[in-house]
C-alpha cells in the first residue's frame, strides 16, 4: 500500500504555501500554528472524507492522476457558488473559496490569517464572530443569517451554516463555513410580502366599500339586515326591541341650494350626532345608513326606555349644521317606530318596505314627524303575500304577461302597447303599490328579465316602425343594469331600445336621478314617468325631470284624472302639467280610461294618448 500523502498540499495549492512560507518569516509562531492546524485539518480530512477504500490505496491511480488529485478538492471548492471559508480556534481565516473572494470583493492573500474584524465592517464583524462562538461553544452545526455590505454598497444577505471541525481523536481544531447569497430570495419574500399587504388593503377597501357606507361610514342596508338578523338570532321570545327608520326629509333642498357636498355633510353630521346619542344613553343598537336620505336603527328596549328613546330622537331635531354661507341648516327628521321582535328575523326586509310607505306619508304630514306603528300589520302583510304570490307565479311560470293598446287622441289609432304583468293572483296595481319600490332582489328583477326576453322573441319583431311597445323598469333592473353592463337584461334593453319606451315611477326617479341619468346618456332611452300624480308628486320634482330632460312621455294616473273631473282646482292644476310638459316636448298619456265620459274629458283638456279598458281587452303576448 502506498504511503499516504497529507492533503495540506491539496487543500491549499502551492502558490498559497509558498505565500504563507513568506509570511512565516514575517510571523514565525502564528503561522507556524497555523500551519499546524491545517495539518490536523488535513488528518481529519483524510481521516472522514477518504476513508473509503477507493481512497485508501492510490497505487492503481496513474502518476498523472495522482498529480491532479493534490489540486481536485481546491478545484471542486472554488467551482461551487457558495462563499466557503475555514477558520482556526482564534477566528483566523486559513481557507476561503473563489466565490468567498468574488462575494466580498477580496483576494485570499489579503484574508489569510486575518480575523473577521479586519475584512469585514465592524457591526457585521460582531455577528460572525458571535455565530462563530456559538457553534463552537456547542460544537454542533449553527445557522444563522447575516448581512454584509458588497462593493456597491448594496446589503448582501447570507444563509451561513457553520460547523465545528474535529480531528480523528475528536478534537476540535477549526470551524467551516458555507453561505448562500439569499438576497434576491429575501426580496422576492419582502416584495410578495408587499403585494400581500396592498391585496389584503385592498380587499378590506372593498369590503368596507361594501359593507359600509362611504360617507357615513355606517353599515350599508344590505349589511345592516345581516346584523339584525344575527342579532334577533340570538334573542330569547322575551326579548324587546325598537325598530327605528328615520330619514332627511329635507336632504333634497340641501343638495339643490348647497350642493352635494354639504348634503354628504349634513348626513355625516347626524350619523355622527344620532351613534354618540346613543352610546351616552347605553343603548344597545345596530346602526346603519339605508338609502341616499334614509337611517335604520335596531335598539334593544324595555317599556321604561321608551320616554329616554323619544327624547334622545328629539334632541337630534334640533341639530343645527353651518352652511358655506355662514347660516346654520336645520335637518328635518322624520322618523317611524315599531315593535319588533324574534320572530320578525325572516321578514325584515318586507318591514323595511312597509315602514317605508308609511314614512312617505309621514314626511307629507305637517303636524308631526314621527309616527309609532301599533300591532296592525295588515298592508305589511299584504306585502308579504303578494311578493310570495309573486315569486311563485314567477317560478312555476303561471304569468301571462299581455298588451294594452295606448291609442292617439287625435286619430283614433292604436299607436304603441303597454306590457301588463298578466300575474293570476295579483293586480298590477297592487305589486306597484306594495311591491314596487322595495328592495327585493328577487322576484321583481326576474319579472322585469322575463318580460323584457318576451317582449325581445314575441312583440319587438311584430311591431311597425312608428310603434312602441311601454314596459315598467324597476329599480333592481336600473341598478343591475349600471353596475352589469354584460347582463343579459342589459343586452335585452339595448336589443328593443328603438321601439321600447320604459317607465319609472315618480319615487324611482327621486331616488335614482344621476343613475337614470346616467342610462340615458350611455345608451340612449326613451322613459315614461309611471301614473304621475299617486306618488309624492311635487313642482320640484316637476322641474327636476325638466331640467333633466329624462322623460318623453307622463303617464297620468286614473285618480288624478277622475279627480279633477270633479274638482275644479285639481282641473286647472291638470290642464297646467300638460301645458307645461307640451312646452318641452312632452307626449301624455291618460291611464285607466273605461268609459266614454272619461275619454271626452281627457281629449277636452289636452292629452295626446290614452290606454284603459274602454279600447279592446288585452292581447296575450304568448
Amino acid at each position: 500500500m502506498a504511503s499516504k500523502k497529507t492533503i495540506l498540499s491539496i487543500a491549499i495549492d502551492r502558490d498559497l504555501l509558498a505565500k504563507l512560507k513568506k509570511l512565516s518569516e514575517e510571523k514565525a509562531s502564528s503561522v507556524s500554528k497555523l500551519i499546524s492546524n491545517l495539518i490536523e485539518e488535513a488528518l481529519y480530512l483524510e481521516e472522514n472524507v477518504f476513508k473509503d477504500d477507493i481512497y485508501q490505496n492510490i497505487d492503481w491511480l496513474s502518476e498523472e492522476w495522482r498529480d491532479k488529485l493534490q489540486v481536485l478538492f481546491t478545484k471542486v471548492l472554488d467551482t461551487t457558488p457558495d462563499p466557503i471559508w475555514i477558520k482556526d480556534l482564534n477566528l483566523k481565516f486559513i481557507y476561503v473559496n473563489q466565490a468567498f473572494e468574488k462575494a466580498f470583493g477580496v483576494k485570499r492573500e489579503d484574508v489569510i490569517g486575518k480575523g473577521d474584524v479586519e475584512v469585514l465592517p465592524p457591526d457585521v464583524a460582531k455577528e460572525c464572530i458571535y455565530s462563530d462562538m456559538k457553534a463552537l461553544e456547542k460544537k454542533e452545526s449553527s445557522h444563522s443569517i447575516e448581512k454584509v455590505p458588497s462593493k456597491n454598497g448594496k446589503e448582501i444577505i447570507f444563509d451561513v451554516i457553520k460547523t465545528p471541525i474535529f480531528d480523528r481523536t475528536g478534537k476540535l481544531i477549526a470551524i467551516l463555513g458555507i453561505s448562500r447569497d439569499i438576497t434576491e430570495i429575501i426580496n422576492i419574500q419582502k416584495e410578495l410580502e408587499r403585494k400581500n399587504k396592498e391585496l389584503e388593503e385592498a380587499y378590506q377597501q372593498l369590503r368596507n366599500i361594501y359593507e359600509y357606507d362611504v360617507v357615513t361610514g355606517l353599515l350599508n342596508k344590505e349589511k345592516f339586515i345581516q346584523e339584525i338578523r344575527k342579532k334577533l338570532d340570538k334573542a330569547n321570545s322575551k326579548d324587546r326591541f325598537e325598530f327605528i327608520l328615520m330619514e332627511v326629509s329635507n336632504l333634497i333642498y340641501a343638495n339643490e341650494v348647497y350642493g352635494y357636498e354639504f348634503g354628504n355633510k349634513i348626513l355625516k353630521e347626524f350619523a355622527e350626532a344620532l351613534k354618540k346619542a346613543l352610546e351616552e344613553n347605553n343603548f344597545e343598537f345596530v346602526l346603519g345608513k339605508l338609502s341616499g336620505n334614509k337611517f335604520g336603527l335596531l335598539v334593544k328596549s324595555e317599556v321604561s326606555d321608551r320616554r329616554l328613546l323619544r327624547k334622545f330622537l328629539n334632541f337630534l331635531k334640533n341639530l343645527r349644521i353651518l352652511t358655506p354661507d355662514d347660516n346654520y341648516f336645520i335637518p328635518k327628521i322624520s322618523f317611524v317606530i315599531k315593535d319588533i321582535t324574534k320572530k320578525d328575523k325572516d321578514d325584515f326586509e318586507k318591514l323595511i318596505v312597509y315602514m317605508e310607505d308609511i314614512l312617505s306619508r309621514v314626511r307629507e304630514n305637517r303636524r308631526k314627524n314621527y309616527l309609532i306603528l301599533r300591532n296592525n300589520m295588515s298592508i305589511y302583510e299584504k306585502a308579504i303575500e303578494a311578493q310570495k304570490k309573486l315569486k311563485e307565479e314567477i317560478e312555476t311560470g303561471k304569468f301571462s304577461p299581455s298588451l294594452k293598446p295606448i291609442v292617439e287622441l287625435s286619430t283614433g289609432n292604436k299607436v304603441s302597447y303597454e306590457v301588463s304583468c298578466g300575474l293570476s293572483d295579483i293586480k298590477d296595481e297592487n305589486l306597484c303599490h306594495l311591491l314596487d319600490s322595495s328592495y327585493i332582489e328577487a322576484p321583481l328583477s326576474q319579472l322585469d328579465e322575463k318580460i323584457i326576453q318576451l317582449v325581445k322573441r314575441k312583440v319587438y319583431p311584430k311591431l311597425k316602425d312608428n310603434e312602441k311597445v311601454f314596459l315598467k323598469l324597476r329599480q333592481q333592473s336600473i341598478e343591475l343594469m349600471l353596475n352589469m353592463p354584460d347582463s343579459d337584461i342589459t343586452k335585452d334593453v339595448l336589443y328593443i331600445k328603438d321601439k321600447a319606451v320604459f317607465e319609472i315611477s315618480e319615487d324611482t326617479f327621486v331616488k335614482n336621478i344621476g343613475t337614470l341619468h346616467e342610462l340615458k346618456n350611455s345608451y340612449n332611452l326613451q322613459f315614461c314617468l309611471d301614473e304621475f300624480g299617486t306618488g309624492n308628486a311635487s313642482i320640484k320634482n316637476l322641474i327636476r325631470m325638466l331640467e333633466y330632460e329624462m322623460f318623453q312621455y307622463i303617464k297620468i294616473s286614473e285618480s288624478f284624472i277622475r279627480t279633477s273631473m270633479v274638482s275644479a282646482k285639481r282641473k286647472r292644476v291638470l290642464k297646467g302639467v300638460i301645458a307645461v310638459t307640451s312646452e318641452f316636448g312632452i307626449k301624455t298619456i291618460a291611464s285607466g280610461i273605461s268609459s266614454e265620459k272619461l275619454l271626452d274629458f281627457v281629449k277636452e283638456i289636452g292629452f295626446d294618448y290614452a290606454t284603459g279598458k274602454l279600447f279592446n281587452e288585452e292581447k296575450k303576448i304568448f
